[in-house]
């Protein structure tokens, strides 16, 4: 129970720090930072691996019934005090300028994906969803059992491990995959810039298809 107070307190303090309406210039701590990309090129990685997972609700969402959609696939745990919550933040204010756009929701659709579906419970799951102002339109919260989840976070190469202290060391990586369901783009969390990422989605809504 401690460790998951401090993981609501760290997404407390990020959500306080960013923008309104998440719509703005993100925060200090909510950007990588470094020089953008105003018109990228973003090449064809490999086809993105399908799956199918249940959301908060139980229903299931199949990652190739959103072709047609940009779609950006994330990793987290909702007891992480650190990494996930900031990950989840700049997708945060990643939701607010699609949004602003009119891009969401719609033609984009945002995926979190918990790797430790013992802990993180469909009612969890939804709260920490909650805290973080994702619109359940557009942004899903996704779980499974773990005989499931392995292989979908096997063919993502989320390799997870558990450490002492109940933390879970994974690479926390993001997959923005376009509307054929390929993949064009992986983020990590360090070289994650959610103003990039917003470039790169327009970027890739502008392919014919």
């Amino acid at each position: 129970m401690r460790r998951r107070r401090l993981g609501a307190l760290a997404a407390a303090l990020l959500l306080a720090t960013a923008p309104a309406a998440y719509g703005h210039q993100p925060a200090p701590a909510a950007s990588a930072g470094g020089r953008l990309t105003p018109d990228p090129s973003l090449a064809v990685i490999r086809p993105a691996p399908d799956f199918t997972l249940a959301d908060v609700n139980g229903a299931d969402v199949r990652l190739s019934d959103l072709r047609g959609s940009v779609v950006l696939l994330s990793f987290i745990y909702t007891s992480c005090a650190a990494a996930c919550p900031l990950l989840t933040q700049r997708m945060a204010v990643l939701q607010g300028r699609l949004a602003e756009a009119k891009l969401f929701p719609g033609p984009v659709t945002l995926l979190s994906v918990t790797v430790d579906p013992e802990r993180d419970s469909a009612a969890v799951l939804a709260r920490y969803a909650q805290a973080f102002m994702a619109n359940p339109r557009g942004w899903r919260f996704l779980r499974s059992e773990r005989d499931r989840l392995g292989p979908v976070l096997t063919r993502y190469d989320e390799w997870t491990r558990r450490l002492p202290d109940g933390d879970i060391d994974h690479p926390a990586r993001l997959y923005l995959i376009d509307r054929a369901g390929r993949i064009r783009e992986i983020y990590n969390l360090g070289l994650f810039d959610e103003r990039q990422a917003f470039l790169d989605i327009q970027a890739l809504l502008r392919e014919p298809h």
